[in-house]
């Protein structure tokens, strides 16, 4: 009988690149609902194993992110994880950012493929305090049972119910969001580790989220529909009429200052 390993590649070789499929139950994914529809859809192994920095640049190139905001993705994403801080000499040559982004990093030091390229897993990005946080808006925090990777749907239900008028998701509905699920962990989570760059990290998410797939208009209004296949099927919503992201929305500088509104709505939580 085949392994379950041998069985998840056999059905990935026979779907193209960018067709959906659900992973199966060998297949790793991360906390982040946009990397794993990455894999569902091909763009990266649908494994979730030994993914190149190149195929997650690519995959955030059909997005239509600025180069800006994928090569700095990226690179943050490849740093190697620590577990100390490194000491001597020869570490700080080989590794001088190790020095100061050591707990930051999410890959095993020296992490390659049977190529020799640094590679990472999409479950590493579930380490808790590197690029994983508390107060996901689809996830459970770390403290509250180590499960800080799996789609919870009361929380999915929740965001897809933040909408005002049933039918777009804007970004006072995001904000106001963020400070809900905020005073939710504050209640639920008595470990919370929430510091106030979180909230420009947050906010930096839903406006990264709102540039690639929201109108262009002030509110950058996500359809229900477009957010229901990207939180709760873990799929791009092309099927919903979804189209690439052009121009500089979804550019640095279209990112930044939706970031800002974002940040302003969501005020002093």
């Amino acid at each position: 009988m085949a392994s379950l390993s041998q069985t998840s590649k056999e059905a990935s070789t026979s779907l193209k690149k960018g067709e959906y499929q659900p992973p199966t139950a060998n297949d790793l994914r991360s906390p982040c609902p946009i990397v794993n529809a990455f894999a569902n859809h091909g763009l990266i192994p649908r494994d979730g194993r030994n993914v190149r920095a190149e195929e997650l640049d690519t995959a955030m190139k059909e997005l239509g992110l600025s180069l800006t905001i994928r090569k700095t993705l990226v690179w943050g994403a490849f740093f190697e994880r620590y577990d100390n801080r490194p000491s001597g000499l020869k570490e700080f040559i080989c590794s001088p950012l190790a020095y100061l982004h050591w707990h930051f990093g999410i890959r095993n030091i020296d992490q390659k493929d049977s190529e020799k390229t640094a590679c990472l897993d999409l479950d590493q990005l579930s380490r808790h305090g590197a690029i994983e946080h508390d107060v996901s808006m689809t996830r459970r925090d770390f403290a509250q049972g180590g499960d800080n990777h799996s789609k919870q749907e009361d929380l999915v239900d929740q965001l897809l119910q933040s909408s005002t008028d049933g039918s777009y998701i804007t970004t006072s509905d995001f904000a106001r969001l963020r400070r809900k699920r905020l005073e939710q962990q504050k209640k639920d989570n008595p470990e919370l580790c929430f510091p106030s760059v979180l909230h420009w990290v947050t906010a930096g998410q839903i406006a990264a989220i709102q540039r690639v797939f929201g109108h262009a208009d002030k509110e950058c209004r996500i359809p229900v529909s477009y957010a229901e296949a990207l939180f709760r099927d873990e799929r791009l919503p092309v099927r919903e009429g979804w189209q690439k992201s052009q121009g500089w929305l979804a550019g640095a500088v279209g990112v930044v200052i939706q970031l800002v509104r974002v940040r302003i709505g969501i005020g002093r939580a």
